[in-house]
């Protein structure tokens, strides 16, 4: 007790220390003569009304108000005060630069803020979005020192202004007739807000749609919004009109004339050449027979003698590049000068290399403390059949052993070929039109692996997949197994291991010979991609079902009798059913230009039935490492409360799976000084079985207990950020151990660095590539 209270009291000190610390580092003695620290300002908002539009305008508002005052922590600005005492450095390196660059914050005066420029903005900003009889004032607090000074902005808000009447033209020609089409998918509503934002966006809409109605020419600065205000009240009409100048080629019609497409284009040399194929009316100038001309005919969308269409110009670039085959694709549309209203189009693609050869060494470093190199080789042919298929050989090879701990003298190693080959579009025997702008891809995978874990057994492993790959929009991708087939078998068993085995029926069904065929589909959507969006967010839903049309066809056709537990089996193999569902989610928050908050939330079950009792092993969820929850070892957690016997957690092999998971992990990310990155993180989570065993209780998933069986691990990290290359080094502690009993499970309190027993129980330092989410 006498510990737990000088414990206490320590923090406390610690805390008032930290107070009294940070309440000297304002700066604001450093502040120079004849300048005044500006720290901020303050809105007050003059309403008759309090409405959604308002409370609209005022966020817009504040983004619009600068500069940004000094950061604060309680009270006081730490990062001023670095910049102010690390002084002028001489060199633009080492540690003071580093100090005041990196570290310290510059400050930021009254001097370069101009409140008279703010409150124009304001202005402008209020009447942009309808408020045109509203309008700001400002007031400027020093305070008695004059060391500090703030800004308040008095916004007087009067109702805005809406659309009464909306008029699109309404003359025949044949640019008004196009315009007043789109009139049905207009942005523009009755009683609708005035909004110059909602105007410009409407503008982009119609020149869009001319454009896919072949007005080549046609430019949005063309379209013209007259407003009449006169009406007395607070209604406005407006008028979508076509500016008078507007340039008479730009009021018709273009079609394609021809379509010229040079697949071997050189952009060094002057001149075209080639031998002149013209297929399906599209003139096709080839040098070399380096790509068949069908795979680039079929992303060809723009045709002959049909009106131009944006999209169709936008489908083309794009399915082009998506072939993978071309280092540049270029379409050039130009007029021609005999013929008016007639343009065409020249198609420049030049190649890539065929081949190329990529070798990747890693060293494997586990918070289960084996270590070991690894060495990917990877041959890719971009063009194998000259029809734009992707080729990739694939050898991997792995060795990690433990130098010292329990595991000494226990090693793996494993050998990993696969082959893909990507085909382009959609090999079915029936037509599909997926409405997309990206170039589709019928894959299939062949995967063999050959793993040893010395002394225990050796598996084999075989996999085929074939199914489909589109990308819906640049967030958005789609990948569909239609045929996954796996097939593994341990041979070479020791006697230790068989033993072992046989004495837990849990442990004996995770090693049966097995296949497992079904298919499966995954959905991507990841904001990350588009670079304007602040806080991105991250989604992958994945689902595998299996054994499904094999125990169809066992029903049909009985064959062969049950085994001992029941399963029925598949020229002599144990077939899995089973259904498997997961989702990860990720959220990006940007806290200030150079740090960042990230989340992820994974949830995941398994239910095997029919023709399993248990999920297979490669097919359950594990929970504990590098990617995970770092504060414990790799698939160490779980399922729920139970822990296995000490005989058990020796063999190095035997990881702890389930059939259901749930994680959670947040991450600060902040820069540390030029490539060195620095993290602050917490997990939790575990895996559960969907019901208990009498080999593994306490392992059920239930609402009233999960909660209490999480997993919690916390910690600090280091990333060397190379962009292309990311060096992970993450040190983590078990905050709290769910198969602890109840009352003891959080051991944040038992930290006990100075003990070697502790450290080598608790201290999980982990070595990765990449980021973990």
């Amino acid at each position: 007790m006498k510990l737990k209270i000088k414990y206490q009291m320590l923090k406390l000190y610690i805390y008032i220390i930290l107070i009294i610390l940070l309440q000297s580092c304002t700066g604001l003695k450093y502040v120079p003569k004849g300048e005044s620290l500006y720290t901020g300002a303050k809105i007050n908002v003059n309403a008759i009304h309090n409405s959604r539009d308002q409370k609209k305008a005022v966020s817009e508002i504040k983004n619009l108000i600068s500069p940004k005052p000094n950061r604060k922590v309680l009270g006081s600005r730490p990062f001023l005060w670095i910049w102010y005492i690390a002084g002028t450095p001489k060199k633009e390196k080492g540690f003071r630069y580093m100090l005041k660059n990196r570290i310290g914050e510059p400050p930021v005066y009254m001097s370069m803020s101009d409140p008279t420029l703010a409150s124009k903005a304001i202005d402008a900003k209020l009447y942009n979005m309808g408020f045109f009889t509203s309008y700001s004032q400002y007031e400027i607090h020093e305070d008695k020192n004059q060391k500090k000074t703030s800004v308040t902005y008095q916004l007087f808000i009067a109702e805005p202004y809406r659309y009464e009447d909306i008029i699109f033209p309404k003359d025949s020609d044949i640019l008004s007739k196009e315009i007043r089409s789109t009139q049905k998918r207009s942005l523009l509503k009755k009683n609708d807000r005035y909004s110059l934002e909602v105007l410009k966006q409407e503008r982009n809409r119609i020149d869009d749609r001319l454009k896919q109605r072949g007005f080549y020419y046609f430019n949005a600065d063309y379209i013209l919004f007259k407003i009449d205000t006169g009406s007395g009240t607070l209604k406005v009409q407006l008028k979508v009109t076509i500016k008078p100048e507007t340039p008479e080629q730009s009021k018709q019609v273009y079609r394609i004339a021809e379509v010229n497409v040079y697949p071997d284009y050189n952009p060094g040399r002057d001149s075209l050449s080639g031998t002149l194929r013209v297929i399906d009316s599209v003139n096709y100038f080839a040098e070399t027979s380096y790509i068949r001309p069908e795979p680039v005919l079929r992303s060809i969308f723009l045709k002959n003698n049909t009106v131009y269409n944006r999209r169709k110009y936008i489908l083309t670039l794009n399915h082009l590049n998506g072939l993978g085959v071309f280092k540049f694709v270029n379409i050039h549309i130009a007029g021609r000068d005999t013929i008016r209203g007639w343009l065409s189009a020249d198609i420049f693609l030049s190649p890539l290399p065929q081949k190329s050869i990529s070798v990747e060494m890693q060293g494997v470093s586990k918070s289960n403390n084996f270590i070991g190199p690894a060495l990917n080789f990877s041959l890719r042919n971009r063009n194998a059949f000259r029809g734009a298929e992707l080729l990739i050989y694939n050898l991997r090879g792995s060795f990690e052993t433990q130098l010292n701990g329990v595991y000494k003298g226990k090693f793996t190693y494993e050998i990993n070929p696969r082959i893909e080959l990507y085909i382009p579009g959609l090999h079915v025997p029936f037509k599909v039109k997926i409405n997309s702008n990206y170039a589709p891809k019928t894959k299939y995978i062949i995967d063999y692996s050959y793993l040893s874990r010395v002394g225990y057994f050796d598996l084999n492993s075989l996999k085929f997949t074939y199914g489909y790959k589109w990308k819906q929009s640049l967030v958005t991708d789609h990948d569909l197994s239609v045929i996954s087939i796996n097939y593994f078998k341990i041979i070479n068993a020791s006697q230790n291991f068989n033993k072992l085995i046989n004495s837990n029926i849990a442990l004996k069904r995770r090693f049966e010979e097995q296949l497992i065929a079904g298919m499966a589909y995954s959905f991507f959507y990841n904001e990350q991609v588009k670079q304007r969006i602040q806080n991105p967010v991250y989604f992958n839903g994945n689902i595998e079902l299996a054994g499904n049309a094999i125990a169809l066809y066992k029903k049909i056709f009985p064959g062969e009798t049950n085994n001992n537990n029941g399963s029925l089996k598949l020229f002599g193999i144990t077939f899995a059913q089973f259904v498997r569902l997961d989702i990860d989610v990720r959220k990006y928050y940007k806290l200030t230009e150079k740090t960042k908050l990230a989340g992820r939330f994974i949830a995941g079950w398994g239910l095997p039935y029919g023709n399993a009792h248990t999920m297979p092993y490669i097919k359950q969820f594990f929970s504990g490492g590098a990617y995970s929850i770092r504060g414990f070892q790799a698939y160490s957690i779980g399922p729920g409360s139970f822990s296995p016997p000490d005989s058990l957690k020796r063999i190095f092999f035997l990881q702890q799976g389930g059939e259901i998971k749930l994680e959670a992990n947040v991450e600060y990310r902040f820069p540390i000084i030029s490539i060195f990155k620095g993290a602050l993180f917490a997990d939790a989570g575990n895996v559960w079985l969907n019901k208990n065993t009498v080999e593994i209780p306490n392992s059920a998933f239930a609402l009233k207990t999960f909660l209490s069986q999480v997993a919690v691990g916390i910690g600090t990290g280091l990333r060397i950020d190379l962009n292309f290359f990311v060096l992970r080094l993450d040190l983590g502690i078990p905050a709290r151990k769910p198969w602890l009993p109840e009352k003891q499970r959080w051991v944040i309190n038992n930290f006990k660095l100075e003990d070697s027993k502790w450290r080598g129980e608790n201290l999980m330092f982990n070595i990765a590539f990449g980021y973990p989410f």
